[in-house]
C-alpha cells in the first residue's frame, strides 16, 4: 500500500482518538512512520488500525494493503486474550517477510512510547518489550548480511 493512502486511512480512522499520553494518535502514527524505512512505512501508520478502529481487513485490503502488510498488521495487533508479554514475544518470533516488517514497526513504536518523559503506571513494559524486538531485529539483520553475503 501507498504510504500516503495508508497516511490518509489512518487519519480517518483515528480522527481526534488520543494516546495513553493523551497526545492524538495520528501523531505518534507521523512518528512511527517518519522512524521506519519506506517499505514499512503504510503499516507503521496503519499499525493501530485493527486494534483501535471498527476497520476490517478486508477494506484495507480495498485500499491496497498487500498480504504481507496484512500479516504485519496482524501480528502488530494485541487481542485482549492474550498477555503483553505473549503478544510481544509473538512478534519477536513471527517469520518471514512479515515478522521482519511487524519488528521494524513494533521497535519504532516501542522506542516513541519511551520517549516521553512520564510513562503512566498501567503501561505496559515497554523497555522489556524493546529489548526482546531489538534482539529479534538484530537477528534478521543477521540473517539478511549472511543471505547478502552468500549471493556474492
Amino acid at each position: 500500500m501507498d504510504a500516503v493512502v495508508a497516511r490518509d486511512v489512518a487519519r480517518r480512522l483515528h480522527g481526534d482518538q488520543r494516546t495513553r499520553f493523551g497526545e492524538l494518535v495520528v501523531e505518534h502514527l507521523a512518528r512511527v512512520g517518519a522512524a521506519v524505512p519506506e517499505p514499512a512505512r503504510a503499516v507503521a501508520w496503519l499499525h493501530d488500525a485493527l486494534e483501535g478502529s471498527g476497520v476490517t481487513s478486508y477494506e484495507l485490503q480495498v485500499y491496497g494493503l498487500t498480504s504481507t502488510e496484512l500479516e504485519a498488521l496482524g501480528l502488530l495487533t494485541h487481542v485482549p486474550a492474550e498477555s503483553y508479554e505473549m503478544y510481544v514475544l509473538r512478534i519477536a518470533r513471527a517469520r518471514g517477510e512479515a515478522g521482519r516488517l511487524a519488528r521494524a514497526v513494533k521497535l519504532a513504536d516501542l522506542e516513541d512510547h519511551l520517549a516521553h518523559h512520564s510513562i503512566p503506571p498501567d503501561a505496559p513494559p515497554y523497555a522489556w518489550a524493546r529489548r526482546r524486538v531489538a534482539v529479534a531485529r538484530a537477528r534478521d539483520a543477521g540473517v539478511d548480511h549472511v543471505a547478502a553475503t552468500a549471493r556474492g
